[in-house]
């Protein structure tokens, strides 16, 4: 924590948190979209629909 720089790093992560609307952990992005809720399925079916949007 008293390394130089540490303070600026940990006040960078927390404004990425606030931007990206981050609430809990773990959280996980696909292509800047977040899972809506947690789970295997979920996730397998947001990267599905990303990967579909992807070969159109």
């Amino acid at each position: 924590m008293e390394k130089p720089g540490m303070q600026a790093l940990l006040q960078q992560d927390m404004e990425d948190l606030t931007a990206l609307q981050v609430t809990k952990t773990p959280t996980f992005f696909v292509n800047g979209r977040s899972l809506p809720s947690f789970g295997p399925d979920q996730l397998a079916a947001l990267v599905a629909e990303e990967v579909g949007k992807a070969n159109r």
